[in-house]
């Protein structure tokens, strides 16, 4: 066995035992438990985003609910990119360099965003897929491969039912093809793989408001200014995910791939396109870190084209040394006394994740009979529902995020019921509750560490509800763009709203 195999192979294994460890104990995320609510009402897509992580957390909660369970998939994401990393750079490396293939991949494997990849997101379905995609296309275009190009182009398409952003790796690829000497071929077969997943989402969005359309290109814009903070913010989280080591190195190297540009100008061009798009974008917005990670991989396989193995082995060592204070911090969010952060709100903030179980039992103990416990804001909401195994509305009109109460709830059903609100965050603004509750009573305790106020209410006035608070909530996300044709849109039939968003009443 080669040096560069034995270190992979090592870290391989480190690796792999960091992400179990994390995936056993550390506390579930409201963000996977929004989307484990999503396994339990399978759709074709979402308010948010396409279906993908739905279904696939679907399947895994067919074998258990448990967080470990449910990352999974997630957890062994990264181990099955290195190798991916390790097989594309053997096969585009002379026979006497494959030593740097495994390296590499040890690289990939090291970084502390590899092993600290292990919650469950949309991301987690995006990355495997858009891997896969890069992989069949770079052989393809090597080998000539019109079929393959096919199998990319549904990689692709698989991709775009995860995630949105897979559209700028589908951008680069058009691109690159273009200069290719098939090049109509491949652009035929590209597209012939990539629309009937298409196809899916856009018939889902037709039958259902438009509704993660509405989300993706509208309402979560209304933020979007232009900024040269979110600019620098940018450039230092590629700088941190790719680390300064190595992208100095592919920096410093960039003749090499530029030299090489005729035998590795698809991985450039799926490189490059996609982080210059997300250099635009950041001028108006942030771009979030767990954005790019589909493209990461790309950028480990180039370094294997500039550095020397001795550069690599040191690098696989540096990514160690920078992992040491991400794993302190993981281990005490894991395991610390929640009191050692000093931040307001965050020794709480942990407790409310950690003790959540806890949590609920405390909050519904004492709570009126027939009444119906909600919350003010959709991520605790997300993990009350998660350990109370039914759905925690988020009373009141939410915002352009995780919409969910709108598919997974029917407030008709509560009408003239006592309503319970919790929250964990702040006091209540009376003016949101007195006009929909009557003989409101607020209280304050302390379950698992965590202070909540509760509002208790009787006789919720569903019909005042729907006037102004779900009225508004329709007006303001459900404006849908006169060009796109409504075929149906569930939200608007279940209030009465049919007219705001043009269908017509059944």
């Amino acid at each position: 066995m080669t040096q560069g195999k034995s270190l992979f192979g090592w870290t391989l294994l480190i690796t792999f035992a960091i992400k179990i460890w994390l995936g056993v104990y550390f506390p579930m995320t409201g963000d996977e438990a929004f989307f484990h609510e999503w396994a339990n009402f399978p759709n074709w897509g979402y308010y948010d985003h396409p279906p993908m992580v739905g279904w696939l957390l679907w399947v895994l909660t067919q074998i258990s609910h448990e967080p470990w369970v449910i990352r999974s998939f997630t957890i062994c994401l990264t181990s099955i990119l290195g190798f991916g990393i390790v097989m594309l750079a053997r096969q585009m490396l002379p026979a006497e360099q494959e030593d740097k293939a495994w390296l590499a991949g040890a690289v990939y494997l090291s970084l502390p965003v590899s092993w600290y990849f292990v919650f469950v997101t949309t991301d987690t379905p995006l990355v495997f897929f858009m891997g896969l995609a890069i992989y069949t296309y770079v052989r393809a275009l090597r080998r000539e491969s019109v079929a393959g190009v096919f199998l990319a182009g549904a990689f692709l398409g698989l991709a775009f039912l995860s995630k949105y952003f897979a559209v700028l790796l589908g951008f680069a690829m058009g691109w690159h093809i273009l200069w290719q000497r098939k090049r109509w071929a491949y652009a035929a077969a590209l597209m012939a793989g990539v629309l009937p997943f298409a196809a899916v989402n856009v018939m889902y969005n037709a039958y259902n408001c438009w509704n993660n359309i509405m989300f993706n290109l509208v309402n979560r814009h209304e933020d979007a200014h232009l900024g040269f903070t979110t600019v620098a913010t940018y450039v230092g989280m590629m700088i941190y995910l790719i680390t300064p080591w190595a992208a100095w190195s592919l920096l410093k190297n960039g003749r090499n791939l530029t030299a090489a540009y005729q035998s590795r100008g698809a991985l450039l061009a799926l490189l490059l396109l996609p982080l210059l798009l997300f250099f635009i974008i950041s001028l108006k917005k942030t771009v979030g870190l767990h954005w790019v990670l589909g493209f990461l991989p790309v950028a480990f396989v180039m370094l294997a084209f500039t550095a020397k193995a001795s550069t690599l082995k040191k690098f696989v060592w540096a990514n160690a040394a920078l992992s040491l204070p991400h794993l302190i911090v993981f281990a005490l969010l894991s395991h610390g006394d929640a009191n050692i952060w000093s931040k307001k709100g965050f020794p709480e903030d942990v407790n409310f994740h950690r003790n959540t179980p806890v949590i609920i039992q405390g909050l519904t103990a004492d709570m009126p009979a027939g009444a119906v416990l909600t919350t003010i804001a959709y991520s605790p909401a997300a993990l009350l529902s998660y350990h109370y195994g039914k759905v925690v509305p988020v009373f009141g009109p939410g915002k352009y995020h995780a919409r969910n109460d709108d598919v997974f709830v029917d407030w008709r059903q509560m009408a003239g019921k006592p309503i319970r609100v919790v929250s964990k965050e702040k006091p209540f603004e009376m003016e949101k509750y007195t006009p929909y509750l009557s003989d409101i009573v607020v209280t304050q305790k302390t379950v698992g560490g965590v202070p909540f106020y509760v509002l208790d209410g009787k006789d919720f006035n569903y019909s005042l509800f729907r006037d102004v608070v779900l009225k508004e909530a329709a007006q303001k996300y459900y404006n849908i763009p006169s060009a796109l044709p409504v075929l149906d849109c569930p939200f608007a039939r279940k209030y009465g709203f049919e007219a705001l968003c043009r269908i017509a009443p059944q």
